[in-house]
């Protein structure tokens, strides 16, 4: 009898380390990286606006099948929904499948006349649960490797629709 207490007494006091250590991590977490380019605003909207042109840019959108209903998109076990957009930022809803819900913003900042700072951001909201807490430590190293990956890719993208339309001297 004294081996289950001690056992249940154990658990009690180690979750309750584990949460006390969770809420010292913050309960809104961003992930942000960004890119300069010398394009326009438009090239850059043709691409990070609309869903449907996040083909010639984004890997996974290249690799896996992706399904549009109404103006959300489907890939694997994602959702991702446009939630407003303007001349220089567009907004989405990011849903994966057992994670609390992304907001993704994608901002196009004039630098000088022609050059722009692509700036992609995720902001996730957990809640307390110390899970959910920790898992928040992956983003930073997670999505961070794979945005840069991704603006790289949209740069190029860009970069290329530019060379195509560019006339020959």
């Amino acid at each position: 009898m004294k081996l289950v207490r001690f056992i249940i007494i154990s658990v009690l006091v180690l979750s309750l380390i584990v949460t006390a250590i969770s809420s010292l991590f913050p309960s809104t977490v961003i992930v942000s990286r960004a890119t300069e380019i010398t394009t326009t605003p438009q090239n850059i909207a043709y691409y990070v606006s609309d869903l449907h042109h996040w083909d010639a840019w984004m890997s996974e959108w290249k690799e896996n099948k992706v399904t549009f209903k109404d103006r959300t998109a489907f890939i694997g076990t994602q959702t991702i929904r446009p939630i407003s957009k303007t001349d220089s930022a567009a907004i989405f809803e990011w849903i994966a499948t057992g994670q609390a819900p992304y907001k993704v913003q994608i901002e196009w900042i004039p630098l000088k006349q022609g050059e722009y700072v692509i700036h992609w951001s995720f902001e996730q909201h957990v809640n307390w649960y110390p899970w959910e807490k920790f898992q928040t430590l992956l983003n930073e190293k997670l999505l961070g490797a794979k945005m840069e990956l991704e603006l790289a890719n949209l740069k190029e993208a860009i970069m290329n629709k530019q060379s195509s339309v560019t006339p020959a001297p």
